[in-house]
């Protein structure tokens, strides 16, 4: 690949469309795209763009990497698609470095799990891994904003106890409260997709019991982070984690054996057709 080669007065416009110019390298028309598209994810993680940074309008882009505009539009639906830039049509309009979404990355996160075919028991591990370091910086801060936040959800998990969906909803939520009680936006990111897999494996679950002991776990590590202390808040969660790990795994060779079984009668009742009933 070579520099931009073009006249002054082409330069020259390209370093008023946006703060880009000049430092890009022409592409090759067969990989054009993707190369423009892997210039300016390096940049972002080299740390030379920030949120809202104006890289250039279209034209003044197509320019700079010495493109057509069709290549140019391609590059950009696919930097818009994944969240790295914005683009703006019209008056005032152009390619800006896209504001950070933490939902959004929570969700491709997710999505790209289940399209792993991770197991629940991987969901899990990797949840009790984030959420025991989440409440060890928890309890560190004692934040008390943090900290009313997890007395109103422990209030509404309580009250949400007779219903499943529900319970487990405002389970997960409790310890949503308690990952952001960290402070850190990378755990907090992990979690929520985490969460997303990790609801409908916990939900068959569910028992009277079970809502009784959870709300138990949840007073116990609520009350460790309030004391401050990191290392029992992770305890709790690693026993409380592991106590959802086993009563999945329960519930999930429960219903293998019935399946197995459900297999097994059709094939029994015609064995005792052929023999007339003896054995």
């Amino acid at each position: 690949m070579e520099r931009y080669s073009g006249s002054d007065t082409q330069l020259g416009s390209a370093l008023v469309d946006g703060i880009s110019a000049g430092c890009w390298l022409q592409v090759r028309s067969m990989t054009a795209s993707g190369e423009i598209v892997a210039q300016i994810r390096e940049r972002l993680f080299s740390g030379a763009f920030k949120p809202g940074d104006f890289l250039g309008t279209e034209r003044g882009l197509c320019a700079e990497f010495g493109v057509a505009r069709l290549t140019m539009r391609d590059a950009l639906r696919i930097l818009e698609a994944n969240g790295v830039v914005e683009v703006k049509v019209g008056k005032g309009g152009g390619v800006r470095v896209a504001q950070p979404n933490a939902g959004r990355v929570a969700e491709m996160l997710a999505i790209q799990l289940r399209l792993e075919g991770i197991s629940h028991r991987e969901i899990f591990d990797a949840q009790m891994g984030v959420e025991m370091r989440a409440v060890q910086l928890a309890a560190e801060r004692r934040d008390p904003v943090s900290l009313k936040a997890l007395e109103r959800q422990l209030e509404t998990v309580c009250a949400a106890a007779p219903d499943a969906d529900g319970f487990v909803s405002a389970s997960l939520e409790f310890h949503l409260c308690a990952v952001r009680a960290s402070g850190n936006r990378a755990l907090i990111a992990q979690f929520q997709a985490l969460r997303r897999l990790s609801q409908a494996a916990i939900e068959p679950t569910h028992s009277p019991q079970r809502a009784r002991q959870v709300i138990a776990k949840h007073a116990k590590l609520l009350a460790a982070i309030s004391k401050g202390d990191g290392a029992g808040a992770a305890g709790v969660v690693a026993e409380h984690i592991g106590d959802v790990i086993n009563a999945t795994i329960a519930k999930e060779r429960a219903k293998e054996l019935a399946k197995e079984l459900a297999k097994e009668q059709p094939a029994a009742g015609a064995k005792a057709a052929r023999t007339g009933g003896r054995l």
